[in-house]
């Protein structure tokens, strides 16, 4: 008897082991879960020099029936990112949203730094319990955003306010301004006078490697100043004269160019200062030189009009010899 009783119970323990087996694998997974999209990783991400990004997430929905999910987010740097409020997820199916991260204002803040996001996403009506302890990397979606190098360095020539004279010197101001957020360099200076070659200009070089401070950098002030000396030659003939400058940034903000124009007057030659004196001493004299000598008492007598002395002496000759003809013929 002990025996049939034991072989019923064997036979019995075994037919519950194939049905168990298949019950087993017949249970389907239960829950929920979203992750950043493959492509994505799991950053940290470059924000655009625009201060937005675009990602990608899928949302997992295992159960047998529809899921909604609802989304919230938090983020630093003052971001906002644009996501829907909530998803719905058919069942057993998975889906892919995008979201955007945007309104970083990149310039407030310094080349490099860094902010955390966080989107939380939770059942909009949880059955049965089945959130109750879920796992919350299933639930969350966990970044870190990166600010940009924004390299702006501009350059500024200022207007002198005044005219050079040929062969004399003047200083004209360079200003340099950095409107990105992070200090910049200045790399490969260039000047030139446009349409006047006999003016000389020094100090280009002394901008090379210069550094001008960012609003960031611990500096209130973003601008640098430098000089460049103007020596037009003495020969220069009185001219306006164009005056450009070029800076390259070395944050790969590109060539920055000013341009300003310096009126040049030409020097006073020796030649012409003769000649002017020789005409303000002498212009008198030789507008008054035709009255000759006697001057003296206001009149003018011109030579030009006088009879020739041989005619008068002529004249008077035949006037004497008829006289003396007429005598010698009533003499007879």
């Amino acid at each position: 008897m002990t025996r049939i009783v034991l072989f019923l119970c064997a036979l019995m323990a075994l037919s519950l082991i194939p049905s168990s087996t298949l019950a087993q694998n017949d249970i389907p997974d239960t829950g929920w879960a979203v992750g950043w999209e493959e492509e994505f990783g799991e950053g940290p991400w470059m924000l655009s020099e625009s201060g937005t990004l675009i990602l990608e997430f899928w949302a997992e929905n295992f159960d047998p029936y529809p899921l909604e999910l609802n989304l919230e987010y938090e983020a630093d740097l003052n971001a906002s990112i644009d996501l829907p409020e909530s998803i719905n997820i058919g069942a057993q199916s998975n889906i892919t949203t995008t979201i955007e991260i945007e309104n970083v204002t990149v310039l407030d803040f310094i080349a490099g730094s860094s902010g955390d996001i966080l989107i939380t996403a939770t059942r909009a009506n949880p059955i049965g319990g089945s959130d109750v302890g879920i796992d919350p990397e299933n639930s969350q979606l966990e970044g870190k955003i990166v600010v940009p190098r924004i390299a702006d360095l501009r350059v500024e020539l200022q207007d002198l306010g005044f005219t050079v004279t040929a062969g004399t010197t003047a200083t004209m101001e360079v200003l340099l301004i950095n409107d990105g957020n992070l200090r910049d360099k200045v790399v490969s200076p260039t000047l030139i006078a446009n349409g006047c070659p006999q003016l000389s200009m020094i100090g280009i070089d002394e901008l090379n490697g210069l550094l001008v401070d960012s609003v960031h950098d611990g500096s209130k002030n973003t601008h640098t100043t430098a000089e460049i000396t103007l020596t037009p030659a003495s020969s220069h003939p009185t001219k306006k004269c164009t005056i450009e400058i070029a800076v390259v940034s070395d944050g790969g903000g590109g060539t920055s160019i000013s341009t300003q124009g310096v009126d040049i007057k030409a020097a006073k030659s020796s030649s012409d200062e003769g000649s002017s004196s020789s005409s303000n001493g002498n212009g008198t004299g030789a507008g008054t030189s035709t009255g000759g000598e006697g001057d003296d008492d206001g009149s003018t007598i011109d030579s030009d009009f006088l009879p020739a002395p041989g005619i008068i002496v002529s004249g008077i000759s035949i006037i004497v010899a008829a006289i003396m003809r007429r005598q010698e013929l009533q003499t007879q």
